[in-house]
């Protein structure tokens, strides 16, 4: 049978923080059966124990991995750098050369790009000319198979009869003799906060695997695991049974506790390096993925910085929740959900009033 423990705080600030009316409220938000046992983990700003439920059993997170894959992209890369993607004329007629250096943050829609910001390589082809023609050879290096295959759908939809040819490297270096438009990405900090604050699935595998390919790994689910666990361990963050098959969270094969997440969470809260994750982070009410959340919980609006997260039987959150001048880190990683929308929404409701518990602390008893 699995235990919850509620610690009660021993200080006597944070006792004050955290009436007993309070922390009974919560213990019962814990046990909800809304939740089905979840993996939970809630420490108190000196980081002892608030609140645990199995914290280091191992859940499909879903995409609060995301979190992870963004620590571990920031750990390795300068949140500065930016990617450059260029169109080069060949010297022969309708043929074109696009040079790219696997920027994951490119897009062929354009209503994406106008909404997040994403690089429109429509309109980078645009303003080279390419979109002139109506019968086109595009050679191209460093793009994404996802880019290649909506680069053959824009083309159709424009009427364009494009024929798309994969060149390495040197081959490129030959035959473009003439550069006729650039493209440079957002850096990378705004990818990754990106990532964070709307969830962005197919830029967040994408920087996870460019990270792995850079540390010499494959870029596969062993790949993944290995990095994960060999660049989070240099941060003295527990990482037993982590298992990651992709670095968006969508598979149901990922696997990791909630004490590995909120671990995570106390070592970037200040440092500089991962400055990205916080500002992403939706807020309560207000931004991104939670700004449809907490109308039953309306004393935590505001006050929940937090990554969310569903996949099938899994329902996740974990971020942190202020409460005066206090701020707990949490993971509730609730992956024995009955899979229908019913049971979601339900879950989810669980987990705001559970954090609204925490945001009202000494300020007004549950």
């Amino acid at each position: 049978m699995r235990r919850v423990l509620i610690a009660l705080v021993i200080s006597s600030l944070l006792i004050s923080a955290q009436p007993a009316s309070a922390l009974h409220s919560l213990e019962k938000y814990v046990n909800a059966n809304q939740l089905s046992k979840p993996g939970l983990l809630i420490l108190n700003p000196d980081g002892t124990v608030l609140a645990e439920n199995e914290p280091d059993s191992l859940r499909a997170p879903a995409s609060v991995l995301k979190l992870l894959s963004m620590a571990v992209v920031l750990t390795n890369l300068d949140s500065s750098s930016r990617y450059v993607t260029t169109v080069w004329g060949t010297g022969k007629k309708r043929e074109f050369l696009i040079r790219g250096s696997l920027d994951p943050y490119l897009s062929v829609n354009r209503s994406v790009s106008d909404k997040y910001g994403h690089g429109y390589l429509m309109g980078l082809l645009s303003r080279a000319g390419v979109l002139e023609y109506r019968k086109v050879l595009v050679n191209y290096t460093g793009l994404y198979p996802g880019d290649v295959k909506g680069l053959k759908v824009a083309f159709k939809q424009r009427g364009i009869r494009a024929t798309l040819k994969k060149v390495n490297g040197i081959k490129a270096k030959e035959i473009g003799v003439e550069e006729l438009a650039t493209l440079t990405s957002k850096p990378l900090s705004k990818m990754v906060s990106h990532v964070i604050l709307w969830s962005d699935n197919a830029v967040a595998d994408r920087l996870a695997k460019a990270v792995t390919r850079q540390l010499g790994n494959p870029s596969n689910a062993k790949g993944l695991t290995k990095t994960f666990k060999s660049e989070l361990a240099k941060l003295n963050i527990n990482t037993n049974g982590l298992v990651v098959k992709d670095g968006s969270g969508l598979s149901r094969e990922n696997r990791i506790s909630a004490r590995t997440v909120v671990e995570l969470l106390r070592v970037i809260r200040n440092d500089p390096r991962y400055a990205a994750i916080y500002e992403g982070l939706p807020i309560s009410g207000r931004t991104g993925t939670l700004v449809k959340r907490f109308e039953k919980a309306p004393a935590a609006i505001d006050h929940v910085h937090a990554k969310t997260g569903w996949i099938n039987r899994s329902v996740t959150m974990a971020g942190y929740v202020e409460s005066g001048n206090q701020e707990y880190a949490f993971a509730i990683l609730a992956d024995g959900i009955t899979p229908n929308l019913r049971s979601r929404n339900a879950a989810r409701r669980t987990m705001d009033k559970l954090l609204e518990v925490l945001v009202k602390g000494s300020h007004q008893t549950p």
